[in-house]
């Protein structure tokens, strides 16, 4: 019902605006005019009105829209798409002022068994809150992103990977101390870091993001649970 009267109330609203113009020139003593030209006012104070209404109501929708596109509904971090974007842009900025740019791909240890073990609810559970300790140990102006399933990427701007070596430990340390609970499970996890940076690594989008993956799957044929 309420959707059927946000369709009919501006065509209501049009008709009656048309049939006091209609009626308009037909007036001939004075004080009806100056009523109908008072009334008119409000008929363009109301439409005003109606117009920034409607007009607030669309950019919502559509700041909806692009922040939908922008970000990864379960964590809120950004997505694959916009990740891959940021990481170009960024990598632009970096060869035109000669900074460095450091990499990091970032992925649950043995996660499966979580979702094997408690199910699908806790295993999200475990993953938003890791995505919560990665953004919140890395500054604000870096890009944090959900790769995919249980993997994160990051992008550590104007930082090289000496330079960045506390932070990744920071991470790393403080999911491996993390308690992901809910009302009847406990557990623990650790998490597997690659790695690269621009431009000792490589110079390209797509030779970063091989480096960092290889190093992190490096990271998980020594057993997990650290960085290289």
């Amino acid at each position: 019902m309420r959707n059927i009267f946000k369709y009919i109330s501006p065509l209501i609203f049009l008709i009656i605006f048309l049939i006091f113009l209609l009626e308009i020139n037909n007036l001939t003593h004075e004080n009806q005019i100056i009523n109908a030209n008072f009334i008119g006012l409000i008929f363009s104070i109301l439409g005003l009105f109606y117009s920034v209404i409607v007009w607030n109501k669309f950019m919502n929708n559509f700041n909806n829209l692009i922040q939908n596109s922008m970000l990864d509904g379960m964590t809120g971090l950004f997505t694959h798409k916009f990740f891959m974007d940021r990481l170009e842009s960024e990598l632009g900025r970096a060869k035109r002022h000669k900074e460095k740019l450091t990499l990091l791909f970032l992925d649950l240890d043995k996660f499966k068994r979580i979702n094997d073990t408690y199910g699908h609810l806790f295993g999200d559970l475990v993953i938003k809150e890791t995505a919560n300790l990665i953004k919140n140990n890395v500054r604000t102006h870096d890009t944090v992103a959900r790769y995919g399933g249980e993997e994160f990427a990051v992008v550590l701007v104007n930082t090289s990977k000496e330079e960045c070596l506390k932070t990744v430990e920071r991470i790393r340390s403080n999911i491996e101390g993390y308690n992901f609970s809910n009302d009847e499970i406990n557990e623990n996890m650790t998490i597997s870091i690659g790695l690269a940076e621009f431009p000792n690594d490589s110079q390209e989008t797509r030779g970063l993001i091989r480096f960092a993956d290889e190093m992190m799957y490096e990271v998980k044929k020594l057993g997990g649970n650290m960085a290289k």
